[in-house]
């Protein structure tokens, strides 16, 4: 899967995440801030991501970002939802656990810069 983040106003970073049928859904981070804890998307990259059931929010957990913890795809509309994390409706995660929801299986994201 891709996550393209788009051209965004300075208080947010909205994106599209490509599924594998072509599907999109709507993600939206706060900006970059040097990738600073709390307040700064991460970076892009490649990253392993899977189902999370123990986690704050219970949907996705994103693994190994460095200089980070606890980054999670979680439902949130606003960038003030996120302590880095990447947001979409909750419409939009069910979609996402129809996708990737064995709990046992790490998928793959790559998350791409305007």
């Amino acid at each position: 899967m891709i996550l393209q983040r788009l051209k965004s106003p300075s208080d947010r970073t909205n994106g599209i995440l490509t599924l594998p049928d072509g599907g999109e859904i709507k993600t939206l981070e706060r900006p970059w801030k040097d990738n600073e804890v709390g307040v700064s998307c991460i970076p892009a990259g490649f990253y392993k991501f899977m189902r999370d059931t123990h986690g704050r929010f219970q949907w996705f957990r994103i693994l190994s970002v460095d200089g980070r913890t606890d980054i999670e795809i979680h439902e949130g509309s606003k960038p003030s939802h996120s302590e880095g994390c990447i947001l979409m409706s909750k419409t939009d995660l069910n979609t996402l656990k129809w996708w990737c929801g064995d709990e046992r299986t790490n998928y793959v994201v790559e998350i791409r810069d305007a």
